[in-house]
């Protein structure tokens, strides 16, 4: 007997198939054979109840990664807690033990819900399934999130709805209609060990989905990196070291995903680098209405994080990490863990979308208080913008020098008219810059003696004539201004933090 599962196009569905495989090839004996053929599963079976046995006993094997072990603080002993991200309904503990509503997963009945399942699947039918399309003869239970998370069962709206790809679709007349062999697949997945998770307690859950048109390459990727994850923990799963349990703690989605490629460069195995992710946000509550989002990294983007670890440079650790936002006028504490966090985020985001005007208008100083680094820190932010974007902007060495000194010339007139920096900022073309860059040098002459002596080291207003000589050579090149504008935006937000220092804050005060 062969069964054939192939591969949808789909990233849950196909994650499905991958798990899937892999539960099988762990469990394969005398009694059946697994391989991947024509972007297919195919299973080659010889001894059906066996088979059927084989693939229940993996199934109750798995379970483990469907729950975490925590302790009952009030009787003091260890007890079940069920991720928070998995869509399976439970019953009440029974012992502790996390009772799964769902057949499958309910270690009594899972040999015989998978004896029922493999035989509805060699039924012959005429039902098309709305999932796959293929026929079958009768389903093993209707569409539910719990086997297909993109179907939401919404309040304001009757009926069963599917997000896909920013579209809704409507499954209302057609949930009957899933097929045993996506119901199996579309449920195992909640096994994979190669989901990327963070979850945040109270607001919500994110999971990092890899996409890939062939199943026999999204096996290489996940085995790549599957090593670097940790699923026994509860809310997120990417080791700070591989041998450890201990795991890292980023402030959100984008930073998690950051923090993963991180880890991916820094390793051995890159056989196969995945670039496309689903972004799947779980909230929290009993209405769980996910958000998707299709993540496509630029190849750019990889060679920005791939270089910076040959230069033994973390991205996430060394720079993401580093970067603080200060108060003006701390009472107390002088950090704002919040905002901080929200920096760390946004600028994640910006370097996995190219998005270099993001980058530098999270840098820029806000109300109450300035962005602040380590002296460390800067030289890596330094590192980080010439490999994203100077090297590629063909300035030589003395022009790098030029755009440095006009930063600490721009932090210097912007120290006590911040609005300069924010006029930069949203300069949209050359002409929008020049007259920012002309409002600096206004400002920078109208400084008083001790201002200019408070300064000392910073002002240098040949810098800014010679970038306006840049802007005029290159007034035809859009990217090279725009980008020109960012870099100036983020060395002159390095260097308003820096003057701090010289109204008597010492460096060292930014180091935790």
């Amino acid at each position: 007997m062969e069964l054939i599962i192939p591969a949808l196009n789909d990233v849950w569905m196909d994650n499905g198939v991958e798990t899937f495989y892999r539960l099988l090839k762990e469990a394969q004996n005398s009694s059946f054979s697994v391989n991947i053929d024509n972007n297919s599963l195919i299973i080659t079976v010889a001894d059906f109840d066996k088979f059927k046995e084989s693939v229940g006993i993996a199934i109750k094997n798995r379970r483990s990664n469907l729950i975490v072990i925590d302790e009952d603080k009030k009787l003091g002993v260890n007890k079940e807690v069920k991720k928070d991200y998995i869509l399976i309904q439970e019953g009440t503990k029974v012992g502790g033990k996390v009772a799964f509503k769902e057949e499958l997963y309910n270690e009594k009945t899972t040999i015989d819900t998978v004896n029922k399942i493999f035989d509805l699947i060699t039924e012959e039918g005429v039902r098309s399934c709305i999932v796959c399309g293929r026929q079958f003869s009768k389903p093993i239970k209707k569409l539910q999130q719990a086997a297909y998370p993109f179907v939401t069962k919404i309040k304001s709206l009757s009926g069963v709805r599917s997000y896909k790809d920013g579209d809704v679709y409507s499954f209302k007349e057609y949930f009957d209609d899933f097929c045993p062999t996506c119901y199996l697949v579309g449920i195992a997945e909640w096994l994979d060990d190669g989901i990327v998770y963070r979850t945040i307690p109270g607001e919500k859950s994110t999971l990092f989905l890899p996409r890939f048109n062939k199943i026999d390459e999204l096996i290489k990727f996940k085995n790549t990196y599957r090593i670097q994850l940790n699923k026994s923990d509860r809310y997120r799963n990417i080791r700070v070291k591989i041998d450890s349990d201990e795991t890292e703690n980023p402030p959100g989605s984008f930073s998690t995903l950051l923090c993963f490629y991180e880890k991916f460069f820094f390793s051995d195995d890159k056989e196969i680098i995945g670039k496309s992710w689903t972004m799947m946000e779980i909230p929290f509550g009993a209405v769980k209405n996910i958000k998707l989002s299709v993540l496509d990294l630029a190849d750019s983007v990889l060679r920005v994080i791939r270089e910076l670890s040959e230069k033994d440079i973390s991205f996430y650790k060394d720079i993401i990490m580093q970067i603080y936002f200060f108060y003006d006028n701390p009472k107390g504490v002088p950090v704002n863990r919040d905002f901080t966090n929200k920096i760390r985020e946004n600028i994640s985001e910006a370097i996995l979308k190219d998005d270099f005007h993001l980058f530098a208008t999270n840098l820029l100083p806000k109300k109450g208080g300035y962005v602040g680094y380590s002296k460390d820190t800067r030289l890596n932010l330094e590192d980080l913008i010439y490999i994203w974007r100077l090297k590629n902007m063909g300035l030589d060495e003395e022009q790098l020098k030029t755009i440095k000194s006009a930063s600490r010339t721009i932090a210097a007139a912007s120290k006590d008219h911040r609005s300069l920096l924010y006029k930069l900022d949203k300069a949209k073309d050359k002409t929008a810059l020049l007259d920012s860059l002309r409002q600096v040098s206004r400002r920078i002459a109208g400084l008083k003696v001790e201002e200019k002596e408070k300064f000392k080291g910073f002002i240098y207003p040949p810098a800014l004539e010679d970038i306006v000589s840049l802007l005029e050579k290159n007034e035809s090149d859009k990217k090279f201004i725009e980008d020109l504008k960012n870099t100036l935006v983020i060395f002159s937000c390095v260097e308003f933090s820096r003057l701090d220092y010289i109204e008597g804050k010492k460096e060292g005060a930014i180091n935790e």
